[in-house]
């Protein structure tokens, strides 16, 4: 594989949708966090991607808690 494909889910009703396309395996999100003394659920998939294609299954989804 070439590359990963993230999409994440910030509980805003939107549902899934991408947020970047990587090589590396250590990404960091840096999207703004939810408003001061609000907490969300954040929730991320991946698929890996070989010459601009989506190769084999979606990962499991992964949940973090995040707080403003």
């Amino acid at each position: 594989m070439d590359s990963l494909e993230l999409w994440r889910d910030c509980g805003d009703g939107n549902g899934f949708v991408l947020l970047t396309y990587t090589t590396n395996t250590d990404y960091t999100d840096m999207s703004p966090l939810p408003a001061p003394g609000v907490s969300a659920v954040w929730k991320y998939k991946a698929v890996y991607r070989l010459n601009d294609a989506q190769v084999g299954q979606w990962s499991d989804v992964a949940t973090i808690g995040v707080v403003g």
